[in-house]
């Protein structure tokens, strides 16, 4: 929590940063009018967001651990939008005190070029969100849609860097220029670290498809041991980048969680499994053989029962989501944790019920409680059906599970109803946590 804090007001400083420093040097700013100087800021406020989206997404572990993966792909998904309302905000007061509407067209002679580089970075960020909010209407695949997210992302900042230097302004003092050339070093720094300095740390350290297994529900599990290196330690729950590219230089990189046991020491195998959704997973998964190079970029995440203590545990998947919640309750298992743990899987139909042999087993081996519903149930079906609903939780849990710590994890309708659930069942929003599928 203190970590947490603790970035989120730095976060918070340098978003307001240059309008301090704008404050403090005017350079030429001096003497305009109010409405104009609000817009001016509006469009520093959303260049400063945009620039710190860099940061707010890097794979940096100090800042994943301290927010969690999921909370900060919606803080980034939100900040996104609210960084696009600046920069409209922005050009709307500036064309309304004054500015000619004619300067919004790029083909005319006598655009300035500074408009120029400003109406080109609006419409890569309009493009940007534009793609990443229907990539799946758009039927992008996840590796086309990460490659353009990223240099869209790139332009847009250059192009609103390149801008605010050309307008002078605020931008034409020594301090400003400074600051502005400090957020342009954060963002290339950040792109060549995670580009090319951390692949070639990776690249000394490959893993080795060990076995490749066909699970229920049109799913995989790699499982991997390190090659030349000892490996990493993980928590049960969390997830890695996974790079089946010849080198880890490549772009196509895919969060997956484990689903192997953590272990307090490395060198074991670890193992991913990977449901089928038509492109990376179901071509170059499947394809893989004993002995194939895998790159893993890892551990991440905070979607963990390690970091959450308490007298019980409270786990609800939805399809693929089961994935780490196996890895718990493996996890608890090997360690002869005997708290009681209630899982909730939902799936469409039985045959989709990915671990449903490997769960069974397990409830002789902790104190599991497997609760599993389907959508399309067959005939023969005695269990639950439909959709985990607030009724069905209160039909299987105990009435001290609002003291149990509950974990989420799924597509996000799912995700989202089951937060509204449990919080009018009265279980604490720090008790609650999730992990979406949803990386757009």
């Amino acid at each position: 929590m203190l970590r947490g804090t603790l970035w989120l007001g730095v976060y918070i400083q340098l978003i307001v940063l240059p309008l301090v420093v704008a404050a403090i040097w005017p350079g030429e700013s001096g003497g305009r009018p109010f409405l104009t100087q609000l817009g001016v800021a509006f469009g520093y406020t959303g260049f400063t967001v945009m620039a710190l989206e860099f940061a707010l997404i890097a794979k940096i572990q100090s800042v994943s651990s301290a927010f969690g993966q999921d909370a900060l792909l919606q803080f980034h998904r939100q900040m996104g939008l609210v960084a696009t309302l600046l920069i409209l905000l922005h050009a709307a007061i500036l064309l309304y005190s004054g500015y000619p509407l004619e300067w919004l067209n790029p083909l005319r002679p006598d655009s300035p070029w500074a408009m120029r580089w400003g109406v080109m970075s609006t419409f890569t960020l309009l493009l940007l969100i534009g793609v990443s909010s229907g990539r799946k209407q758009l039927r992008i695949a996840y590796g086309w849609w990460q490659l353009t997210h990223g240099l869209l992302a790139e332009l847009t900042i250059v192009a609103a860097l390149v801008h605010q230097v050309l307008f002078a302004g605020f931008s034409d003092g020594t301090p400003m220029r400074i600051l502005l050339a400090g957020y342009g070093a954060l963002v290339l720094s950040l792109r060549a670290w995670f580009q090319y300095v951390k692949p070639y740390q990776l690249w000394s350290q490959p893993w080795e498809v060990v076995e490749n297994i066909e699970e229920l529900g049109d799913t995989r599990t790699l499982v991997l041991r390190p090659v030349g290196h000892a490996g990493f330690i993980f928590e049960p729950g969390q997830f890695a980048w996974l790079s089946t590219g010849r080198t880890p230089f490549q772009k196509d990189r895919h969060p997956i969680s484990m689903s192997s046991a953590a272990y307090d020491e490395p060198g074991p195998p670890i193992a991913f499994t990977i449901k089928n959704l038509g492109d990376w997973s179901g071509t170059v998964v499947p394809a893989l053989k004993p002995g194939s190079r895998v790159w893993v970029d890892g551990p991440y995440g905070v979607f963990t029962p390690d970091r959450e203590q308490g007298p019980g545990y409270v786990l609800v998947g939805g399809g693929a989501g089961i994935t780490p919640l196996y890895s718990i309750c493996r996890t608890f298992a090997e360690r002869g944790d005997l708290r009681p743990v209630y899982l909730f899987f939902a799936s469409r139909a039985e045959d989709r019920l990915i671990f449903r042999r490997q769960l069974d087993e397990l409830q002789t081996k902790m104190n599991l409680h497997l609760i599993y519903t389907l959508e399309s149930p067959p005939a023969h079906w005695t269990g639950e059906t439909g959709y985990i609903t607030a009724a069905m939780l209160r039909k299987h849990l105990p009435p001290q599970h609002h003291r149990y710590q509950h974990f989420l994890c799924g597509p996000e309708p799912m995700v989202e109803a089951m937060e509204v659930a449990l919080s009018e069942m009265g279980v604490p929003s720090n008790q609650i946590h999730t992990e979406r599928f949803a990386m757009v």
